[in-house]
């Protein structure tokens, strides 16, 4: 729940539009997300109470539902975009500095969209998102499987854009384990649509 106060998440599954999970391998994935709706039939009015951009406030935090590192997942990733020693091999890994496998930065940053989208993009409340830019990435802490990952998202600063219906958010997103240590840090600007009213 936002710190301001804004309204709860809903339970998707009252709504007409809800699609339960396709496939019942997804539970771990999904695990803690609050459902999916059918957006391709569903009136998009109907489905979101949409966030403008004068509905977020600096200092409002939110935070997701945990999310378990899958090591089969992570492996899968690793094998096929980043196959360094330290993401695939068990035996090099163990003799590097990490002292075992790690995830690829790049898998770290897909667990991120996915909390991410626990949080600014539900069917009761979705950000009127128009674009992100200006990142600054900090791999704090490595991921490794069988992390328990959460993410907290806070508005650090905002202002109307020069451009007529859009302002620009700073916000601060981090992902943290469940030894309560930062594993990543993105510190980014987003461009969110005013209000039309």
């Amino acid at each position: 729940m936002c710190a301001s106060g804004y309204p709860p998440l809903v339970d998707p599954k009252s709504h007409p539009y809800y699609v339960p999970p396709r496939d019942p391998a997804e539970g771990d994935i999904s695990a803690g997300m609050v459902g999916r709706m059918d957006v391709e039939h569903a009136p998009w009015s109907l489905l979101m109470g949409t966030m403008y951009f004068e509905d977020l406030n600096v200092g409002d935090s939110w935070t997701s539902a945990e999310h378990r590192v899958d090591h089969e997942e992570m492996l899968a990733y690793n094998r096929t975009n980043d196959p360094w020693p330290i993401h695939i091999d068990p035996a090099e890994a163990a003799r590097s500095p990490f002292g075992g496998l790690i995830a690829s930065g790049g898998y770290t940053i897909s667990l991120m969209y996915r909390l991410s989208h626990q949080i600014v993009n539900q069917p009761d409340r979705a950000w009127a998102f128009l674009g992100g830019f200006d990142w600054h990435v900090k791999f704090v802490e490595p991921v490794r499987s069988g992390d328990r990952l959460h993410e907290r998202i806070t508005i650090l600063e905002k202002r109307l854009s020069s451009k007529p219906g859009r302002g620009l958010v700073k916000h601060l997103i981090e992902v943290m384990n469940d030894r309560k240590h930062v594993a990543l840090s993105i510190e980014s600007t987003i461009l969110i649509a005013t209000s039309p009213r």
